[in-house]
């Protein structure tokens, strides 16, 4: 389990520019960092609420860590990521060797071992969910190719870790990019371990916490 405390909650203004939102907390409004690259289109409305955290303000106030999707917590950092995963895959018997491996012209999330067998993990997070799918990414990423190219050619696992409580299955999202979805069933159909993990962020007074809840069935589109 993930915590985070001493959350605030805010309403969204507007989306100043990619890694910034301005945001209205406590009548004022405020910039906070948002630390996902992603369209977020879903999540990007006037009026949504955010929980975000204080910060020592360099160009921004706060930190943003979660956007509701109407009743839907959705988490939308990626500087968790990597911790999230870590629990997880220490509680399967996994080592874990190295962060920010590099591989090739890349760098890789995590080097594990069980057993004794090496292996490099690629995390992603996932935070957009249609009718019960969790679709990833939710804008074109030559980043993403990469990193699964990498790990098809090396042998490891591509880890999405879907970001809200509301999926029942995962789909590379082909209609966003479909070359990612492509080279992702390519990798799974040369032994990449694809695996879509579903967390549950729950709220008590000021605090988040983030849970694993269960692995979802990954799908991909039938005409590919």
């Amino acid at each position: 389990m993930v915590e985070i405390c001493n959350l605030v909650e805010g309403r969204i203004v507007r989306r100043a520019n990619r890694f910034v939102l301005e945001i209205e907390v406590n009548g004022k409004v405020e910039r906070a960092h948002l630390r996902d690259s992603g369209r977020l289109t879903e999540l990007m409305k006037p009026g949504n609420r955010v929980l975000v955290r204080p910060k020592k303000r360099e160009k921004t106030s706060y930190e943003v860590f979660v956007i509701f999707d109407e009743y839907v917590p959705v988490v939308v950092n990626s500087s968790i990521h990597t911790d999230i995963a870590v629990e997880i895959l220490e509680g399967e018997g996994y080592r874990i060797e190295g962060r920010e491996v590099k591989a090739g012209r890349s760098r890789i999330d995590l080097l594990v071992s069980r057993d004794g067998v090496p292996r490099l993990v690629e995390v992603k997070g996932c935070t957009l969910v249609r009718q019960g799918v969790a679709l990833f990414p939710d804008a074109p990423t030559e980043r993403g190719v990469k990193h699964v190219r990498e790990i098809m050619e090396r042998g490891g696992m591509i880890f999405f870790l879907v970001m809200r409580n509301d999926a029942r299955v995962f789909m590379p999202n082909q209609e966003t990019h479909p070359e990612f979805a492509r080279v992702l069933m390519e990798a799974r159909e040369n032994g990449v371990d694809v695996r879509a993990a579903l967390l549950r962020p729950e709220l008590q007074e000021d605090c988040l916490t983030i849970k694993f809840e269960r692995y979802l069935p990954v799908e991909f589109p039938e005409e590919l």
